[in-house]
């Protein structure tokens, strides 16, 4: 029994969605995976699989995944947390049925807690409105021409200049 509804849960877990609701100031809504933003739109990905600009000016409100999952894993945490410390004891004397009872819900809670803060802190993250590095324009340095080159960035000395001392 305890199988059953392990692949119960974890399906149901498995089916929460990773999008966030963007609510718009005219009322409209679109669920959309946030992919990254900037200070003036957010880039979405929407169901299709293609990246959508809605501009912040738009946006009335943002209802990001994972919190909902988050709450029902700590408090599942919780209460095995609990469970445990109540029936360790008597573990041992029960058998192995009552010690997987004993150990589920928090078997199941903690990667809840686990998945749920994370997609949550990945989807606020994105819409926090900075440039991702990956987008921000910035051109790294060049390495530099030898793995002996130990001059500052910039300098136009490189390796020529430790030759000719």
């Amino acid at each position: 029994m305890p199988t059953k509804l392990t692949a119960a849960l974890l399906a149901l877990l498995c089916g929460c969605s990773t999008t966030a609701t963007i609510s718009r100031v005219d009322g409209s809504s679109i669920d959309a995976k946030i992919a990254r933003s900037d200070s003036n739109s957010l880039f979405v990905k929407t169901g299709g699989g293609a990246e959508a600009v809605i501009p912040r000016a738009q946006v009335a409100d943002i209802d990001h995944p994972g919190n909902g999952t988050a709450v029902f894993g700590g408090l599942l945490s919780a209460y095995g947390a609990l469970n445990i410390v109540a029936g360790m004891e008597t573990c041992g004397e029960q058998g192995g049925a009552y010690c997987v009872g004993t150990f589920l819900p928090a078997a199941i809670g903690v990667p809840m807690l686990i998945w749920g803060l994370t997609t949550w802190a990945s989807s606020t993250s994105a819409a926090e409105g900075h440039d991702t590095p990956a987008h921000s324009g910035v051109v790294p340095s060049p390495p530099p021409s030898s793995p002996f080159d130990f001059s500052p960035p910039g300098d136009s000395r490189g390796v020529s200049a430790l030759r000719t001392h």
